[in-house]
């Protein structure tokens, strides 16, 4: 009896035919879903702003040494006297040049009064006096002022050479 209820069951229920031709169809492949909506973006705080590297300074006794191998900088070593008005005219002109190069150049402004000893080692007779220095190398003297316009020629010229 159970063996009959099997047959009649496994006869009929014999779909192999009908599975076997709805597998035959070719059906397209499903296509990938779209996507028709943006996530939202993440908010981010706002950064602070980048802080400017000083292109100046006046020198008040730090390692000379230390600042003219400034890497990747052109260094400009300025002596003046606070009661010449040329000379500090030309410090004008060095401090808006540094600031105009935009992190290239860095100007070290030197009161010969306030350190005789080191005007001293650098043989100072005439104020301003100007020493470009490039990686710790000396690369030109030059005596005298001149404009900001002037000074980035100068240098360049020096450096190109170099």
């Amino acid at each position: 009896m159970i063996s009959g209820l099997l047959l009649a069951a496994l006869a009929g229920c014999d779909d192999s035919n009908d599975r076997r031709s709805r597998y035959a169809e070719k059906k397209p492949a499903p296509r990938p879903l779209e996507r028709n909506f943006d996530p939202p973006r993440q908010v981010l705080p706002p950064s602070a702003p980048k802080k400017k590297e000083p292109a100046w300074m006046d020198y008040r006794g730090e390692d000379m040494r230390q600042l003219t191998e400034l890497s990747g900088r052109r260094v400009l070593v300025v002596f003046y006297a606070p009661w010449s008005s040329q000379a500090m005219q030309y410090v004008q002109a060095v401090k808006s040049y540094a600031e105009a190069q935009d992190g290239k150049a860095f100007a070290v402004l030197i009161d010969a009064d306030a350190h005789p000893e080191l005007a001293r080692k650098y043989d100072l007779e005439a104020v301003p006096l100007t020493v470009l220095y490039l990686e710790g190398m000396k690369l030109r003297e030059m005596v005298g002022g001149v404009s900001a316009a002037r000074l980035d020629q100068l240098i360049e010229q020096t450096v190109r050479v170099e």
